[in-house]
């Protein structure tokens, strides 16, 4: 009896401060953008390192409700918004896991969780756009930049006091064996930041390398192979977009040095890298060879399988077997899943989407990237040189996206809100140079007004 009152007193009490919350934030989605960011970065090690339950991390899904509505009530104010192109693919993506869900007559139960976890980025993006301000993209780049020597000095912690070791090594992730991917959204990031700021003049040399330093310290701890082959692709895009920037030619070289360091570093941590063979090789096996145990299908076979094995009938190619068939419902599988797990299809983000709503579906989902990648590109002509570099923080990101697909199922993870706010940045800036010459036609025009008068 104590029990059951004890138990309705606490979720009458979660409801009030819910209620409350939601009334204080109501006509705030800024501050909700900002609290969801920072959750990024606590929920992980919350429910892993400080024993709070499992279920807080739903509370990405509460912040999410409240932006929708925030989205739906103001969408008819978006005169100054340019997000067509985007919000087109959202909308055939939605469309066709709609049609693969009907033509499947898959349970609803399951769109309706596959809506909830791909969908809520979205929302989050277009969030983002409507919402922020050219000083939030700053201030929470900022945040970002803060909060790498904290992620550093955990990541050191664990591994030196609680002995962990590769998947586990998380930081501020937690220290689950799925920490990483989320680890490895945060460090492209940040990755990106650095390079395009020191580049553009935004930091100085001693920043930049103290923060690419603590990036590739992390990546080698952690066994981050993927870090490396971004740094070097960063470094070669902001080459290609700002030659001949002398800063762009000194990165180079200290990326040069810190290869060499990196190297050293991680022979003497895992010394199998030194008898695996070259940083070539290991990337090669990474992609073709069995992920995570025996029997389970490489980053870049498991999408032929699907194709040639599971998928068979042609509807199923064009189709796949319904949105969120071949996902988990809280502690409840699908039978596709039940069926098919063993092959690890869901570790790999563009296999689940192919498997969910087949090619039709995996398409429609590339296309809002690539529709990112021409606005970055299209919005950079539109602004002057010293604002250039927040499109290119956006371009670079998009095309990040697509190998992202393939090396893990990142995208789909929790802390993929921050990679979606770094795709909605350009749009950002779109909209503010838009209303600052809407408001000086405004002054202009009431000034003349006065002088007719």
């Amino acid at each position: 009896m104590f029990d059951s009152l004890l138990f309705t007193g606490i979720f009458v009490f979660v409801i009030l401060i819910g209620v409350l919350f939601t009334l204080l934030v109501w006509n705030k989605p800024v501050f909700v953008i900002y609290i969801q960011i920072i959750y990024c970065f606590l929920y992980r090690i919350l429910i892993t390192q400080i024993g709070f339950p499992a279920f807080i991390k739903y509370l990405f899904d509460y912040f999410t409700a409240i932006l929708f509505i925030q989205i739906v009530l103001y969408f008819n104010k978006t005169k100054n918004i340019n997000v067509r192109k985007p919000l087109l693919f959202i909308a055939l993506y939605i469309v066709t896991a709609i049609i693969s869900t009907v033509y499947n007559s898959s349970s609803l139960l399951f769109f309706f969780w596959g809506a909830r976890v791909n969908l809520r980025f979205f929302i989050f993006f277009l969030a983002c756009v409507f919402f922020l301000k050219r000083e939030d993209i700053d201030n929470i780049i900022k945040i970002f930049i803060h909060i790498l020597p904290i992620n550093t000095c955990l990541i050191l912690i664990q591994y030196i006091i609680f002995g962990l070791r590769f998947d586990y090594l998380g930081g501020l992730f937690g220290i689950h064996d799925d920490s990483n991917p989320e680890l490895v959204n945060y460090l492209i990031i940040i990755t990106i930041v650095i390079i395009v700021y020191y580049i553009n003049n935004k930091i100085n040399l001693f920043i930049f390398i103290f923060n690419l330093g603590m990036i590739c310290l992390t990546a080698a701890l952690s066994e981050l192979k993927i870090l490396y082959y971004v740094i070097a692709f960063v470094i070669f895009v902001n080459f290609i977009i700002s030659f001949p920037n002398i800063r762009a030619i000194r990165i180079i070289l200290i990326r040069l040095i810190f290869d060499i360091l990196s190297y050293l570093l991680l022979m003497i941590i895992y010394p199998h890298w030194g008898s695996d063979g070259s940083f070539i090789q290991t990337l090669q096996e990474s992609l073709v060879s069995d992920y995570d145990h025996p029997g389970g299908l490489g980053r870049l076979t498991v999408g032929p399988y699907l194709l040639k094995n599971i998928l068979i009938e042609f509807s199923q190619k064009l189709l796949g077997v319904g949105f969120g068939n071949a996902s988990t419902f809280l502690n409840f599988s699908s039978s596709f899943l039940d069926r098919y797990e063993v092959l690890n299809f869901y570790l790999f983000r563009y296999a689940l989407i192919l498997a969910e709503t087949g090619i039709i579906g995996l398409i429609t989902y590339c296309l809002f990237y690539i529709s990112i990648i021409y606005d970055s590109l299209r919005i950079k002509r539109k602004i002057d040189q010293d604002h250039k570099f927040y499109c290119y923080i956006s371009f670079i990101v998009s095309l990040l996206i697509f190998p992202l697909l393939i090396y893990n199922p990142s995208l789909y993870m929790d802390a993929a809100f921050i990679v979606y706010f770094s795709l909605s940045i350009p749009f950002i800036i779109e909209k503010e140079i838009y209303e600052n010459n809407l408001i000086s036609e405004n002054v202009l025009l009431k000034a003349n007004g006065r002088r007719n008068e």
